[in-house]
């Protein structure tokens, strides 16, 4: 049991570290603005958050059984009191490591988060200026009449001189 439970944790690891890769990259194509190579990178860390479900149900399931011999103690205490030494050293490491890449990727993603939102920010501010520019009227009006000549234009000059 013990050796699954290890064997789990494994791979929990290697896809916390895919994904903490996959937020280092998320980065550069957010700050680089290459909005095709982001929506390919969400979807193929779509399907390793999948993977990472799958494992975390399983790793909660072994630990589930582990814990219905010893019911009085927490899964870590459980791994303290492992009689042999490599198991027990390597179980706790592997514990460690997993909240270390957890932290990490929590860390990076509130970065990316932030990020994401400065880029909406921006293109909003982008709308609102296009959209602003063509209520403005950039050519000369009287203040009096506010009418339109039939020859104008919406351009910074006038063409009538």
């Amino acid at each position: 049991m013990l050796h699954l439970v290890g064997t789990t944790l494994e791979e929990l690891t290697s896809v916390l570290k895919q994904l903490n890769n996959y937020a280092d990259l998320k980065k550069t194509i957010l700050i680089e603005r290459k909005v095709d190579e982001l929506n390919q990178l969400v979807q193929e860390e779509t399907k390793i958050i999948k993977q990472l479900n799958e494992l975390e149900n399983e790793r909660e399931q072994l630990v589930a059984n582990v814990l219905l011999e010893h019911p009085s103690l927490s899964f870590t205490q459980f791994v303290e009191q492992i009689q042999d030494a490599g198991t027990r050293n390597n179980l706790q490491f592997q514990l460690k490591t997993l909240q270390q890449l957890m932290g990490e990727l929590q860390e990076k993603n509130k970065i990316n988060e932030r990020l994401l939102k400065d880029s909406m920010s921006f293109v909003q501010h982008m709308i609102d200026q296009v959209t602003k520019s063509k209520q403005q009227h950039f050519n000369y009006q009287s203040p009096v009449g506010q009418q339109k000549s039939p020859t104008s234009s919406q351009g910074f000059f006038d063409t009538k001189a």
